[in-house]
């Protein structure tokens, strides 16, 4: 259809400020994910050394007795928590990462899993679907809070506990790069850590108490460095998406004003025409 120059003019307009607002959500999101990928950097190496340590310790202990540690034999129940987004506009984001939650879901059989949803996302997905939903985290807005981990941790530790849950996991998105995401579902509980050579530690005040400490210390800094992961893959997706539609709207700009120019000029082209054919009538 050969649009007027109105209409081109119209629709150059519009995706100006389409563009607007692409452009600023863009800006917006890199602020966030400079923020929030420095927190996530700083947390991992310290989870790493926290990990290295434990792993270090539990292999020099011996086989160690704490219910966290205990291999249950039946799988009743399994509890799965999915770390999504409130918002969308992030490109494959959500759909990645809840896609290899759903899977894996499939696979443990709908009547034995429970869903704890981070991001309303999540939620909605899995409610739709009819899971479970047994807690839910909304109105994050792609923020970290400790409290939120705190209570993420104690919720996870206190259902494996009273055995509400024989088993943990959880399904989150890995920041590998800006460009470079991937969904993962990873144990949580039981803890599991590999058989090392003993490096015969001198424990002080004595192992049930420094085994306790590490416990809780581990399982809450390993939900930090999960949640300031998928966040930072949140933002970065989202950067990428708004980058990507900004983009569009400047090649569409391009493409809308040449076509407004050469509406232009057949006009005027028209309108001399006209002229000329008027003032060859009058002279005859």
């Amino acid at each position: 259809m050969i649009q007027s120059f109105r209409q081109l003019k119209n629709r150059i307009k519009s995706v100006d400020n389409t563009r607007k607002i692409t452009r600023a959500m863009e800006m917006v999101s890199a602020a966030k994910l400079n923020r929030v990928k420095g927190a996530f950097f700083a947390h991992k190496n310290y989870f790493l050394s926290l990990e290295r340590i434990f792993f270090s310790f539990l292999s020099d202990i011996g086989p160690a007795v704490h219910p966290l540690l205990e291999e249950r034999k039946e799988r009743t129940s399994v509890s799965l928590v999915v770390m999504a987004s409130d918002t969308g506009l992030c490109s494959t984001y959500n759909n990645n990462v809840m896609k290899a939650a759903a899977e894996f879901a499939q696979g443990i059989g709908r009547q034995r899993i429970k869903i704890t949803a981070v991001g309303k996302e999540a939620f909605v997905y899995f409610k739709r679907d009819g899971y479970d939903v047994e807690n839910s985290y909304l109105g994050l807005r792609g923020r970290f809070s400790e409290n939120l981990a705190q209570e993420i941790t104690n919720t996870l530790i206190n259902s494996y506990l009273n055995r509400s849950s024989d088993e943990t996991y959880i399904a989150y998105t890995h920041f590998s790069s800006n460009l470079r995401h991937r969904p993962i579902v990873e144990k949580f509980l039981k803890i599991e850590y590999p058989r090392k050579t003993k490096n015969y530690y001198i424990l002080e005040p004595d192992k049930k108490a420094i085994l306790n400490d590490l416990v809780s210390r581990y399982l809450l800094d390993k939900i930090r460095v999960m949640l300031l992961d998928s966040m930072t893959a949140e933002h970065s997706a989202r950067m990428l998406a708004m980058k990507l539609a900004t983009d569009n709207a400047d090649e569409l700009i391009d493409t809308l004003t040449l076509l407004k120019n050469k509406a232009r000029q057949a006009a005027i082209t028209k309108e001399v025409l006209e002229i000329a054919m008027s003032a060859e009538a009058l002279k005859g």
